[in-house]
Formats: C-alpha cells, sequence, structure tokens
C-alpha cells in the first residue's frame, strides 16, 4: 500500500517489563477517511500544489493556490475543476504543511481522492501518525484537565490508531474520523497542551505478546469496566474489565432519560421490528459489570428481545448513555435509569481523570485500566 513503510521497533526495556525487542510492520503515515460516498468534494490548497495518479505515480498537474474548487468523479475518471483525469484515484500533495482545506477543515500531510462504485468519492488524509493524535485529542478528552490524563488519553489514542493501520493494511483507509473511530478534524483541532501531551509521550504504545492491545475508551464506567468480548470479537486479558474506584464524580455517572411508546414503536419500526402498541419491557440478563444483556419488549400480540447494545444505539447513545440500566413503564412512557456513559471497555476517561488529581502518573492509569499490558515506544 502507498505511504506505508517497513521499520523495526525496537521496545524500550524498563520498568513496564519488556524483556526483548522484535520486528513490528507499522507506518509513520496513517491513512484516515475525511469524507464517504460523496457526489462532489470542494477543496481549496493555499501554495504550491502537485496532483498526481496515484496507481502510476504519474504527473497529472501542478500549479499554485485554489479555492473551492469542484471535484467529481465522471464514468471514466475524476473531474477536477475544468480539468479530467483518467484515473479513479489521485494524491494532492501540497508544498506547505498544513495547507489543504476541505469541509472547513484544515489538514497537514497529503489528500488522496479515490472514485469507488456508484460514481461516489472518498477524500482520505494521510497523515503522520503524531499529527493524527494531535488531530483527535481535543475531541477526547478537555485540554484543561490534568496533563498526565490528556497523556494517557494520547497513548491510548496512537495505541487505537496503531492497531487500525494493522488491521485495515489492505484498504483504502485505516480508520474513520468520526465516533466509529476517533473524531479527528484536523489542524483546528490542535490545542497547546494537548499537543504537549502527544510530544511528551511520542510513539508510546500499549502491548500485549507483541501485538497492540485495540485500547478502547469510554467516558465513564461507573464502577466497573465491561469486558470487550461481551461486544466484540476480542478476548485480551488487558480488555477483560475490571473495577473502577475513580468515575465517581463524573457528572455522567448516573442518568435517567423517558420515552413515548409511541416514539419507541417507530423507533422500532425504522429496524425492522414489528411491536405495535409496546405495553411491557423487561430486562433479561446481566453481565458481571452489571450492564443488561438484552430486553424484552412486548406488545398486545408480539415479544421480541433485543440485544441491549443494538436498542441503545437505535434511540440514541446520546439518550441511553450505557447498557447499565433499569427501565420501568408508566402511563404509556418507558423511564430508563442507569449508570455510566460508553461502552464501559478499556480506560474510562472520568476515572482517568480522577486518578491524575491524585497525583497517579500516565502509566499508571493505562496499567490500571488495561491490567497486563506493557507500555512500548515504537522507533
Amino acid at each position: 500500500m502507498k505511504n506505508i513503510y517497513i521499520f523495526t521497533a525496537f521496545f524500550i526495556l524498563g520498568q513496564f517489563g519488556l524483556t526483548s525487542a522484535c520486528a513490528l510492520e507499522i507506518a509513520d503515515q496513517i491513512r484516515v477517511s475525511v469524507v464517504n460516498n460523496a457526489d462532489r468534494i470542494e477543496l481549496s490548497v493555499k501554495g504550491g500544489y502537485k496532483i498526481i495518479s496515484s496507481g502510476s505515480g504519474r504527473l497529472l498537474d501542478q500549479g499554485d493556490t485554489f479555492f473551492n474548487r469542484n471535484i467529481e468523479p465522471t464514468v471514466n475518471g475524476i473531474r477536477f475543476g475544468s480539468k479530467y483525469f483518467n484515473t479513479n484515484s489521485i494524491d494532492i500533495i501540497a508544498a506547505k504543511k498544513p495547507s489543504i482545506y476541505l469541509d472547513k477543515r484544515l489538514y497537514k500531510g497529503s489528500l488522496q481522492i479515490i472514485k469507488i462504485k456508484g460514481l461516489k468519492l472518498i477524500a482520505v488524509n494521510i497523515v503522520n501518525l503524531e499529527d493524527y493524535v494531535k488531530g483527535v485529542l481535543y475531541h477526547e478528552v478537555s485540554h484543561r484537565w490534568p496533563i498526565e490524563a490528556i497523556k494517557a488519553q494520547a497513548i491510548a489514542s496512537r495505541t487505537y490508531a496503531f492497531y487500525q493501520i494493522q488491521e485495515n493494511m489492505n484498504k483504502h483507509y485505516h480508520l474513520y474520523s468520526d465516533i466509529s473511530s476517533q473524531v479527528y478534524n484536523g489542524v483546528y483541532a490542535e490545542r497547546y497542551r494537548t499537543n504537549q501531551a502527544v510530544d511528551q509521550t511520542k510513539g508510546k504504545v500499549l502491548m500485549w505478546k507483541g501485538k497492540p492491545v485495540p485500547a478502547f475508551f469510554h467516558s465513564t464506567c461507573a464502577g466497573y469496566t465491561e469486558r470487550a468480548g461481551s461486544l466484540w470479537k476480542v478476548d485480551l486479558p488487558p480488555l477483560s474489565g475490571s473495577e473502577c474506584k475513580y468515575c465517581k464524580n463524573s457528572p455522567y455517572f448516573s442518568w435517567s432519560y423517558d420515552i413515548e411508546f409511541g416514539t419507541l414503536e417507530e423507533v422500532l419500526k425504522s429496524a425492522g421490528y414489528i411491536i405495535d402498541p409496546v405495553e411491557r419491557i423487561s430486562i433479561s440478563g446481566r453481565n458481571r459489570s452489571g450492564r443488561v444483556n438484552s430486553v424484552v419488549i412486548e406488545g398486545h400480540d408480539f415479544s421480541e428481545g433485543i440485544k441491549a447494545k443494538d436498542l441503545r444505539h437505535l434511540i440514541g447513545p446520546s439518550f441511553i448513555k450505557s447498557t447499565n440500566f433499569d427501565v420501568t413503564v408508566k402511563d404509556g412512557k418507558a423511564y430508563f435509569k442507569g449508570k455510566g456513559w460508553g461502552h464501559g471497555v478499556g480506560m474510562c476517561q472520568w476515572g482517568a481523570f480522577s486518578m491524575a488529581k491524585k497525583k497517579k502518573t500516565a502509566e499508571d492509569i493505562l496499567l490500571y485500566y488495561y491490567p497486563g499490558a506493557t507500555i512500548a515506544t515504537l522507533k
């Protein structure tokens, strides 16, 4: 894959228990999907630029500053302003960095535009891994938090990205720029203290038996982190779930939400469930962290079991903040009362905040939430 290089990653030995060096395939750059399935992309570049055919490396065009140029897919290739390129993928390389503007965001690195099936476009920002983490961190934790909590988040975010690079080597991009991966907004998301945390943890990642940990994280676990295997096909000791004593001061430690049956019926119908009218809702089992496995929704003639994680996403994860809830029914409404925010796997961010306030280091925080993992530095 273009822009992927092979390095030897030597892991610094020390207090985290690594006893040997080993070779890993790592990337000095990461590929981030910043636009998906678009009919048209509007792009600006400040300063000199080159447009290269991604497949052949052939120079297609070059010039100086342009604003709000439309890029569209065609049957035979890609239209770039008034020019047509007979290729399905182009790289836009700017002389100055950062100087690529897309959807009112400024990006470092280069941009790849790829035509896909259905005459749609995707835009991929190819950027240095450390710069990527700088574009992520502000959206994951407050830049006003204690620096050790921000550093812990920097390592977790870098590790998650590093893991996705390994998992998606042969795809157009390694991860998305939204909440389905990590929220990434390029240069405009950078702040002094979050950049400082990235620089102070440069190259540090969480490892388990020579491989990167899929370092999931969430806002508030409300007392117990979740086992990754309860949600995904991941079963590692560092993600096995454990007690958390630190997030009690989170503003999301407890929450409540109510929804009218009529609204719930419409939500369920949109997902293919036919329960009309809804009359009763009951919980069907909890796992060891206290989170709900599934719920049973009953109507006059129907009864349907739905996984709690699916119901949460159908109603909305900002409303049903976690699957650690109780539910009661009264006067045509379902009343949810719950604890925590997020899937609960990996690092609890508000727990990390409290640990940092108690003078715990980033390493202390990470090894608490990813027990058994080691911290390595990629070179």
